[in-house]
């Protein structure tokens, strides 16, 4: 084979290989991103279906949308793991875990009552320091509620 063939082979080789690499690239890089959207949505569910499914958490929600005085006879310690889960929901959006927008359509309404009552704060301090994840939290949903995304619906 003369020179200029086996130079044109190698130059069209390589051509071919920088095409599949980028081919192979672009695939695992949608693939990543397809993944982690399904881990996101499967996080939101799972946490959806916490918050909705506990028991002692359906009870404060029932009380919660009238502030019932009855809120603050409930046990400390189910009023303090209530807020407390809003915060662990706090963190995933901080952390960019969650979508802001998905957290305040899912428990911003929730979040809001809970920074409104009086009777879910009864016998916490809620100015103590260990609150704050959940005011900024308040804070951040107020927001989103105020300036709503020109999206349709928030995304995962």
């Amino acid at each position: 084979m003369e020179p200029a063939a086996l130079s044109t082979i190698k130059d069209w080789s390589i051509v071919l290989a920088g095409a599949i690499a980028l081919v192979t690239f672009v695939t695992g890089t949608l693939e990543y991103r397809r993944r982690g959207r399904y881990e996101r949505a499967q996080n939101f569910v799972e946490i959806r279906r916490r918050f909705l499914d506990s028991q002692l958490f359906r009870e404060n929600l029932h009380l919660l949308t009238a502030d019932d005085p009855a809120l603050a006879e409930l046990p400390v310690q189910n009023r303090r793991s209530f807020i407390g889960y809003l915060e662990e929901v706090a963190l995933m959006v901080e952390s960019g875990l969650l979508d802001p927008g998905v957290a305040s359509y899912t428990f911003g309404y929730y979040v809001r009552l809970v920074a409104e009552s009086k009777n879910v704060w009864v016998g916490l301090d809620p100015e103590s320091r260990y609150w704050e994840v959940f005011h900024r939290f308040a804070t951040t949903m107020r927001q989103v509620e105020s300036h709503p995304s020109p999206r349709r619906l928030p995304t995962l």
